[in-house]
């Protein structure tokens, strides 16, 4: 009888021991899911297959990513439908950190948006000074340009750039996709038209689409990511959030991000920010 009760308790002092070293060897996580809002071009470039898993794996958190454009990203955050965003539309979230809606705000990337079209259709915008020009030339041409029209903050930067070229969006050569970047290519294409992407976006669809860039390198097109916190008190999963922003800043993070893209296309999609 003592024999079994000694034997039984050696077996749950190792099982105890095991548990512990469970325990102690994988990261906490906060005992919770990590509630992503993500702007859609990440998604359709394929980053975020990238990311995630390695944030994932280092720390324990469980994330569920839900892709949406920049706006509607920024306000599931806003309303607690999500613990952090990844967004680049930075007049709304410079907004949105001023009006307390939000918590910090850090970019952590960029790249640049590029003007796309048909092949046959390069020497519209040939030879342009600025893609303002670029813009004009498309309207003057009698051309389709495909507009996202979904509040993304690439839709938001398009009609930044309308604005500056002096052309109301109200005319029959805009053709709102109300879709993300992969979709919005895909229409343009199949159409024949015009539209704004973002260069990783582009890149990681260009084999399935009939369109080339036509117009690219303005210091205007530069596309800055941000990672954006939920604000103090908010019913959210804040330790996870920073422990995202952490990551996407750290040595390991910075450097998934810039090897992204050189092996698929020969070039890095994203530029990572200083730390």
């Amino acid at each position: 009888m003592h024999a079994s009760r000694r034997a039984f308790a050696s077996l749950l002092s190792v099982l105890l021991l095991a548990l512990v070293g469970l325990s102690c060897s994988k990261p906490p996580a906060g005992g919770r899911a990590l509630r992503l809002a993500t702007t859609t071009s990440l998604k359709d470039a394929g980053l975020l297959d990238e990311l995630l898993p390695a944030f994932e794996a280092k720390t324990g958190y469980r994330v569920e990513a839900r892709a949406l454009g920049s706006g509607k990203a920024l306000r599931a955050l806003r309303d607690g439908e999500a613990d952090v965003a990844i967004t680049h539309a930075p007049a709304l979230e410079e907004a949105a950190v001023a009006a307390g809606e939000v918590g910090r705000r850090s970019p952590f990337m960029h790249n640049e948006f590029v003007l796309v079209g048909p092949l046959d259709q390069v020497g519209v915008v040939a030879g342009a000074g600025d893609i303002v020009e670029a813009m004009r030339r498309i309207v003057s041409s009698g051309r389709s340009f495909v507009s996202r029209g979904d509040d993304s903050g690439t839709n938001q930067h398009e009609m930044a750039l309308w604005k500056a070229a002096g052309i109301a969006t109200n005319g029959a050569f805009l053709v709102r996709a109300n879709a993300g970047m992969g979709e919005t290519l895909e229409r343009a294409s199949d159409e024949g038209a015009f539209t704004l992407s973002d260069r990783a976006t582009f890149r990681a669809k260009q084999g399935d689409l009939k369109l080339v860039i036509v117009y690219q390198g303005d210091p205007a097109l530069r596309n800055t990511y941000a990672v954006i916190e939920p604000k103090a008190g908010a019913a959210a999963n804040a330790e996870g959030a920073r422990a995202f922003a952490e990551f996407l800043r750290s040595e390991e993070g910075r450097a998934r991000i810039g090897a992204f893209g050189v092996k698929a296309t020969g070039e890095p999609l994203f530029t990572p920010g200083a730390r």
